[in-house]
């Protein structure tokens, strides 16, 4: 006789009936744009008292750790039966996503990535007149997208394996004769 796996215990007993994938995508989704709006809001407030970008972001990026482990509790994995233990198991996932995604955007900005990308495309569909007088200014659109992807999938990889239910065990019956 096979029981079905326990629900969670989400915010609303309804979002067991969307797949947990879909509700991590969704919550991430969500959780990036809580994230970039937090973000930019720090760095418009503390960038001008003269603390550097870097500083802002891994401050806040520290202080966002617990907020974005609550989203994922109440949305997709269900709330912790002991929160403080499972948000320190959660934090090196979001600790490591940014050590991640730190090294990454340097590499990809010290190879050029994005005038990489754009003279493809410019190869590639015909040349685009594209302002050269931003110079470093210009941005790291596509290298974000990259860093985005892969600390992403990091994340999602790491939460499914530190988030995953705990394998019911199944009790065996021994035969009374075969007992040695």
């Amino acid at each position: 006789m096979s029981s079905s796996p326990p629900k969670s215990r989400l915010i609303h007993e309804s979002l067991n009936d969307i797949s947990q994938s879909i509700r991590f995508l969704a919550v991430g989704i969500a959780s990036q744009i809580f994230f970039m709006a937090g973000y930019n809001f720090s760095i418009l407030t503390f960038e001008p008292r003269g603390y550097p970008a870097s500083t802002i972001y891994a401050a806040f990026y520290t202080c966002y750790i617990p907020f974005g482990h609550m989203l994922q509790g109440l949305f997709v994995f269900g709330w912790p039966e002991h929160y403080l233990p499972s948000l320190m198991s959660n934090a090196p996932i979001g600790l490591t996503a940014m050590a991640l995604g730190t090294i990454l955007t340097g590499f990809l900005s010290r190879m050029g990535f994005d005038g990489m990308v754009e003279d493809l495309a410019a190869s590639a569909f015909g040349k685009v007149d594209v302002d050269d007088s931003k110079g470093e200014e210009a941005g790291e659109f596509y290298a974000s997208i990259v860093v985005t992807v892969v600390t992403s999938v990091w994340s999602y990889l790491l939460s499914q394996y530190v988030n995953a239910a705990p394998a019911q065990k199944v009790k065996e019956e021994k035969e009374p004769g075969k007992e040695l």
